[in-house]
């Protein structure tokens, strides 16, 4: 049986800043099978990774990312990086075989055609989308999108979304009790799991390896991880 896929949570975030080159190219250098990276649109109509819908806590700053155009963005910086680096930076440091997972936090429909489009400049790319509503499934379905599609829903909307064409359900580790990771699996449904968070009281993406050895055992395939070299270790020796 092949290992959970280790899914670095806003890339290397243990050791370095998040959605930042550092965390890129340390989650890759750690063997990560995905890196997760938060994306936004500024006010000119461009593609950011940035986490936060403003500059508060990396920053310091006010300001909103969907207020600023991608130029005044360019020059603010956060612990010696771009607050809220380009796209075309991730496309640039990242190379194309490596598999990519966009926590997409801007839903409305003009943000996800924005993100369609620039991303369709990426084929040979090895992309997945998190979405968080059925709605932005169908939207981005209807929009011509082939790819995978991570369900980041709430518990509710979990039929909605694999009716309108999602692949992958993320479940909370807070919220997967034993038997609920199995009653998707068992449905041929892939389970992911976002560790931390919640009644864990730990971060998200922090983990307990005990934890993480019994979910990998009731079928889960994929863990958004903050650490992904102790996550894989964990596992493997497991």
């Amino acid at each position: 049986m092949s290992l959970p896929a280790i899914v670095a949570h806003r890339g290397y975030s243990t050791l370095y800043r998040e959605n930042s080159p550092a965390a890129w190219i340390g989650a890759m250098e750690a063997g990560s099978d995905y890196i997760e990276v938060d994306v936004r649109i500024t006010r000119d109509g461009k593609v950011v990774c940035s986490h936060d819908k403003d500059l508060k806590r990396l920053a310091d700053r006010d300001d909103a990312i969907a207020d600023v155009t991608s130029d005044e963005l360019a020059g603010i910086e956060a612990d010696g990086f771009a607050a809220a680096p380009p796209l075309a930076m991730l496309f640039d440091i990242v190379p194309a075989d490596q598999p990519i997972l966009f926590d997409v936090k801007d839903e409305r429909p003009e943000s996800l055609d924005i993100l369609l489009a620039a991303l369709a400049l990426e084929p040979g790319r090895d992309l997945t989308l998190g979405l968080h509503a059925s709605g932005s499934v169908r939207h981005m379905r209807d929009g011509g999108w082939s790819r995978l599609i991570l369900g980041l829903v709430k518990t509710f909307d979990e039929e909605a979304f694999f009716e309108a064409g999602g692949d992958i359900l993320r479940i909370w580790e807070w919220d997967a009790a034993p038997g609920r990771i199995a009653s998707h699996v068992e449905r041929g449904r892939p389970v992911w799991i976002t560790a931390g968070e919640g009644a864990t009281e730990r971060r998200v993406g922090d983990f307990e390896a005990a934890e993480l050895i019994r979910m990998a055992r009731e079928g889960a395939t994929g863990f958004l991880v903050n650490d992904p070299v102790t996550a894989r270790q964990v596992l493997a020796e497991a």
